[in-house]
């Protein structure tokens, strides 16, 4: 039976137009987990489905991330909690009703990771969707296809640890989560690309060699850096921004026999977010792939990390928590939106100002919800 029950939630209604709305609150059945929201984060995908309509159905509600308290929970799970110290984070990209700008979520248990009690629920508001992303995009088999490493930090070093791995964009939040995973998991070569300002800080993640991605000089500093693999080319790249001008640099020096995993939609000119009239690409044609022949380009989709049985089993479930526990992983930083900032709609206006005009570097967009 349907819930009588309501709540409040943050959603674009029509092209460009958004506001609050009240939308009605789940019982979760088998499975799902009703958490209520304390703070939930902001990317650009929102401003691509309120500017621009990209993939939207009206209405739609905001937020990529949700963390908050468990309110109730469903048949079949007995690993979580209810109340006040059941802290968790959760991957809210399924649909609309299960976004995480809204007071309350219902989520999959699959994408539901508990938060230890040293971690901010703020800040565990910023993990999940870049967290996912740069693991699956390195350890998935359909793209970088590292081995799955069998604990964190690595007992051992992996096959490839001398290999050189490239981070491009290494400056964004996938970046820092793919850096801490990388170096956690033993490997030893890590190159990044990143505005110089995030260079220290990317050191400190575990980076090993850090270059600005304006130099003049950037492809003879790769290069450079690149003497271990046997063919004089990177074999392993990943490329956090996705467009036109990172796959170009890319192009100059990634072995034919490479594999370049890509986070999708490849985006025109350089910006992370897409001008309003500019196409974006989840197919990338022939026509705007660089790289040479014979390279792998590889298109990273996030939302379909379930469909591999080892990540939804464990990913989100086992593997976050046991992370940020152990302290192996580091939340990035955040840019939080809260009461100062007036009343929530406000808030997530503010958010989508910031996303839409490329104002975001290095930190997560994360707006208190309640």
């Amino acid at each position: 039976m349907p819930s009588s029950r309501t709540h409040t939630a943050i959603a674009s209604l029509s092209l460009k137009h958004f506001d609050a709305v009240q939308v009605s609150t789940p019982v979760p059945s088998e499975g799902q987990v009703l958490i209520k929201v304390a703070y939930a984060a902001m990317i650009a995908f929102d401003t691509y489905i309120n500017d621009l309509g990209y993939h939207a159905t009206f209405p739609m509600i905001f937020g990529f991330n949700a963390s908050g308290t468990v309110a109730e929970v469903g048949p079949g799970i007995d690993d979580l909690q209810v109340g006040d110290k059941a802290r968790v984070t959760a991957f809210t990209f399924r649909n609309s009703e299960a976004k995480g700008m809204q007071e309350y979520t219902l989520q999959t248990r699959s994408v539901v990771a508990k938060v230890p009690d040293f971690v901010s629920l703020e800040a565990a508001a910023a993990v999940p969707d870049n967290f996912i992303t740069a693991f699956n995009s390195l350890f998935n088999p359909q793209y970088l296809g590292l081995p799955y490493p069998i604990s964190f930090p690595a007992p051992e070093s992996p096959p490839l640890a001398d290999v050189p791995i490239l981070v491009y964009g290494a400056g964004s939040t996938t970046g820092h989560y793919a850096v801490q995973l990388l170096h956690s998991a033993g490997y030893k070569n890590i190159i990044v690309t990143a505005s110089p300002k995030h260079h220290e800080y990317l050191r400190s993640l575990g980076a090993t060699h850090t270059f600005d991605y304006n130099s003049p000089t950037l492809i003879e500093d790769i290069n450079s850096v690149v003497t271990t693999s046997k063919i004089g080319k990177l074999e392993l790249v990943l490329d956090c921004i996705t467009a036109q001008t990172t796959l170009a640099a890319i192009s100059k020096v990634v072995s034919s026999q490479g594999t370049v995993a890509v986070l999708l939609p490849l985006k025109m000119g350089s910006n992370v977010r897409s001008n309003e009239d500019d196409t974006m690409w989840l197919e990338i044609p022939d026509s705007l792939n660089p790289l040479p022949t014979g390279t792998r380009l590889a298109g990273v989709r996030t939302f379909l990390f379930e469909e591999v049985p080892y990540l939804k089993d464990n990913l989100m479930t086992r593997i976050l928590p046991s992370l940020l526990d152990k302290k192996v992983i580091e939340p990035t930083k955040i840019r939080l939106l809260d009461e100062a900032y007036g009343p929530l709609k406000d808030r997530v206006e503010v958010g989508l100002d910031l996303l839409r005009n490329n104002k975001v570097s290095g930190e997560k967009v994360i707006v208190k919800v309640s």
